[in-house]
């Protein structure tokens, strides 16, 4: 659906059901120069069972207005914004990768509108190797082929997805290509720049699960772990044949786990 904040055209998936705000609400947060097509599995099945959901592009990517915001500060402000066009409440977040590094933010910010959070392959913080950033500035398809080589594992790159005949690798690339004139810079940029991740997750009081891919090589399980520690009562979960790209390469056991951590959580009537 479309919709407008601060003056600027707004897209946002709700997994194949009109938005109802009514309704306990899952949003899900996309990582660097991703969309919501990221959640397409996901946010179905919620959709699908009394929940109103929300995977909103951010400025400058895919369907939304830019310009790109610059900082995950902001970032989280205007997940705010959304949430309070739409009248949402009741909200579970669920964020993978810088979308993560936003839900902290969210979270810390603006407790009052939060049941739980769910964070995806993400650690405290996020630095960002500087020759990709200089790569994302100077020749996009590099920085997107480094992307996609270290954030697949073996499923994706074998092309093993959980949709017969579909590519994880090929979607990936779509996508990144579609936001990688300015997104992808600006976002890489604006993870490598956050260092308020401990002080965000030690305010945060809701319930909250940490899921990590075993053998992800760009948020390493070292700091996926070091994150739940800082998180009060944080539940962890490695999935260990997994990649960076959880709810993509391990569709089933992400959505299980999310499942059973919002339905008992924020639970729909």
């Amino acid at each position: 659906m479309y919709f407008e904040v601060n003056g600027k055209r707004v897209f946002a998936t709700t997994g194949g059901k009109p938005f109802d705000n009514s309704k306990p609400v899952v949003l899900f947060l996309s990582g660097s120069a991703l969309d919501h097509t990221f959640w397409g599995l996901h946010s179905r099945f919620f959709a699908f069972r009394q929940y109103a959901v929300l995977a909103p592009d951010f400025p400058g990517h895919t369907n939304s207005e830019g310009p790109d915001l610059a900082s995950i500060e902001s970032m989280a402000d205007w997940i705010n914004n959304v949430v309070e066009t739409l009248d949402a409440n009741n909200i579970s977040v669920v964020g993978h990768s810088q979308g993560s590094l936003i839900a902290l933010e969210f979270a810390s910010r603006y407790p009052d509108k939060v049941r739980s959070v769910s964070f995806i392959a993400s650690g405290l913080a996020t630095p960002v190797n500087p020759a990709l950033i200089a790569a994302a500035e100077t020749d996009p398809e590099s920085a997107i082929a480094m992307m996609i080589s270290w954030g697949f594992g073996e499923a994706g790159h074998k092309h093993q997805g959980p949709i017969p005949g579909n590519s994880m690798i090929a979607g990936g690339l779509i996508t990144m290509r579609r936001n990688a004139l300015t997104a992808l810079e600006t976002d890489l940029r604006a993870c490598d720049a956050y260092k308020n991740g401990k002080p965000a997750a030690e305010k945060i009081r809701c319930p909250i699960q940490v899921i990590l891919g075993g053998k992800d090589r760009m948020t390493p399980r070292k700091a996926g772990v070091e994150l739940a520690v800082h998180l009060a009562s944080a539940e962890l979960h490695v999935i260990e044949n997994s990649g960076h790209m959880v709810p993509l390469e391990a569709p089933d056991e992400c959505r299980k786990l999310l499942r059973d951590f919002i339905f008992a959580n924020n639970p729909s009537s």
